[in-house]
């Protein structure tokens, strides 16, 4: 299974690395265009959408790569069996947090279809945003049950 969510995550990550290159062309386009006096409307909007899209979207392979922060002040004083039970503890809560994240993920993009919100200057719907992040949750539920059963690779702390 392993392979798998690795493959995902991998293949979610690159959409996030594309995505942030065009986040940075359209700044670098409305820079342009703002200082020749004819800024892109709504790209504030588009950045900060996308902005959203790349934290999610990059999430699940940081936390297989195991890029992100990690407090081992405390922990690596423990023993092993100890470090081990906190991991599967800790891997138990990520899941349900992120389990829980993607149902009210789901449950919002619902909403936002059903009354067609948008946003103001561009009228652009919500709802793809919304379901990316309960996707990017999906897939991090997935790499906390690789965790969970030992299927990391032997990365464990």
């Amino acid at each position: 299974m392993l392979v798998q969510v690795k493959w995902l995550s991998s293949f979610l990550s690159m959409i996030a690395g594309v995505i942030l290159l065009v986040m940075m062309g359209v700044t670098l386009a409305d820079i342009v265009l703002r200082y020749l006096g004819r800024p892109i409307v709504g790209a504030y909007e588009i950045v900060a959408f996308l902005g959203v899209a790349v934290i999610a979207l990059a999430l699940p392979r940081a936390s297989i790569l195991k890029t992100h922060v990690y407090v081992d002040l405390l922990i690596d004083k423990l023993p092993a069996k100890s470090r081990k039970v906190l991991r599967v503890v800790t891997r138990i809560l990520v899941f349900s947090m992120f389990l829980v994240a993607a149902w009210y993920f789901i449950l919002m993009g619902k909403s936002y279809i059903a009354t067609k919100t948008v946003t103001m200057s561009l009228k652009v719907p919500f709802y793809p945003v919304v379901f990316a992040l309960a996707a990017s949750c999906i897939v991090q539920c997935l790499v906390s049950l690789c965790e969970i059963f030992g299927d990391d690779g032997g990365n464990n702390e």
